[in-house]
């Protein structure tokens, strides 16, 4: 899956609103690797907060779970399973 650097920042933006108030450190985690350009680092952290509330990766959008089907976006293929992908 190609996406572009505008669209995965979106993405991460999106995950990390939905995580919010769920895990305080993986959040903070996720905001300094937007800061940093890293928007794939930032959805991993989003999904690795959702650990914690496991009822929240159905509520990911479409294009995170189709990441994490592309072995490229390694960070986020290891939530596969979760996502139900």
């Amino acid at each position: 899956m190609t996406i572009g650097f505008e669209k995965l920042t979106a993405l991460a933006e999106t995950s990390l609103a939905l995580v919010a108030g769920v895990n305080d450190i993986k959040e903070g985690l996720g905001r300094d690797a937007l800061d940093a350009g890293e928007p794939d680092i930032a959805i991993a952290d989003a999904l690795d907060a959702a650990m914690l509330k496991p009822e929240l990766f159905a509520q990911f959008p479409p294009e995170v779970k189709e990441l994490a089907k592309d072995p490229d976006y390694y960070e986020i293929e290891v939530y596969a399973d979760q996502l139900n992908v």
